[in-house]
């Protein structure tokens, strides 16, 4: 093993930005002193007419289980048939999808660089062997998935690991996910029950992480259920109503918050979200991680015209109440 840079490596930082008519955003990405970049993300600022979709997926022991979740969780959170009625229910089923892919075949692998023309036949019939019953599932590789959900006047979050979502709200710092760390109690616990232990604050030394997709050498004990094995692919669910004095979120990687407090980010809603990005990223670069962060910024809560138009024809025909259909009218809910 060669030693670690003195600087974060050359790879290009990456980034992104858009808006639509109820957020715009930035993404900002950097391999820092890593020698492999294990970070992914996807966005989907309008993953149907009313959701927009936004994760970041912290790989370890390789980069492919991040590729896959950010390739795939949005499109079967679409697929799910509690997409429409029951985010939460949805996303704790796409984590156990994932990892059920995972666990089938090494299809998932190949499904990350397909075939570009028909001479791949060659490749096919060459590996085999990976579609068969001697297939291993990544034993010691896996990813964090903090995703993000906006429809409607609701957050929906969902996370498993220790990547981490924070909203500013009038000014304060709110926390909307929970690190998944072993040497908290609950997880301790559970990884107790399930034969292994914690050193180091890692689980048997070795995982720093006590919830991931993958990881499939801590998901072994035959008798426990996926829910209660030493590492899980079970998340927390927060939901949490948009007002007027919601202001922007952060979902960002560990090698960002290794280096910032949840109460440091409120300070970094400026206007130019790239470059807002960008600087909450290179705050952090003395971490010596992958770094990435997504910034979504509110726009201002705007009226509905079709419910304007109900209540102020609902008021019309009820004139005796008119000061309390006006106020109706005038709440931004």
């Amino acid at each position: 093993m060669g030693a670690s840079p003195s600087r974060p490596l050359e790879q290009s930082p990456s980034s992104s930005e858009g808006e639509n008519h109820r957020v715009k955003y930035a993404s900002y990405t950097t391999q820092g002193f890593r020698p492999h970049m294990e970070d992914a993300l996807a966005v989907e600022l309008d993953l149907d007419a009313t959701t927009s979709f936004f994760g970041v997926y912290d790989g370890h022991g390789g980069a492919e289980v991040a590729m896959y979740c950010a390739k795939r969780f949005h499109t079967m959170l679409l697929e799910d048939v509690d997409y429409i009625n029951n985010l939460p229910n949805a996303i704790t089923s796409v984590c156990f999808r994932l990892d059920d892919d995972l666990q089938r075949s090494n299809e998932w692998r190949e499904s990350l660089n397909p075939c570009a023309n028909r001479n791949c036949l060659t490749n096919i019939c060459a590996n085999l062997h990976h579609f068969t019953e001697d297939y291993v599932p990544p034993s010691y590789e896996g990813s964090t998935a903090c995703v993000v959900i906006i429809r409607g006047n609701q957050i929906v979050v969902g996370n498993v690991g220790d990547s981490r979502c924070v909203l500013s709200k009038n000014g304060q710092a709110i926390s909307l996910s929970f690190d998944h760390k072993p040497h908290h109690e609950a997880e301790r616990e559970r990884i107790q029950r399930a034969g292994g232990h914690v050193f180091l604050r890692r689980i048997l030394g070795m995982l720093a992480t006590s919830r991931a997709i993958g990881d499939f050498a801590y998901k072994q004990n035959r008798n426990m259920p996926p829910s209660q094995q030493m590492v899980t692919c079970v998340p927390d669910i927060r939901v949490e109503n948009i007002t007027d004095d919601t202001e922007f979120l952060v979902i960002a990687s560990d090698g960002v918050w290794d280096g910032m407090r949840n109460n440091n980010v409120v300070q970094f809603g400026e206007e130019n979200l790239r470059e807002t990005c960008e600087k909450l990223v290179g705050h952090c670069l003395h971490s010596n991680d992958n770094a990435t962060a997504i910034l979504v910024k509110f726009k201002p809560i705007e009226e509905d015209p079709d419910e304007v138009a109900s209540a102020r024809d609902e008021h019309q025909h009820n004139p005796e109440g008119g000061d309390e259909q006006l106020d109706i009218n005038n709440d931004n809910d």
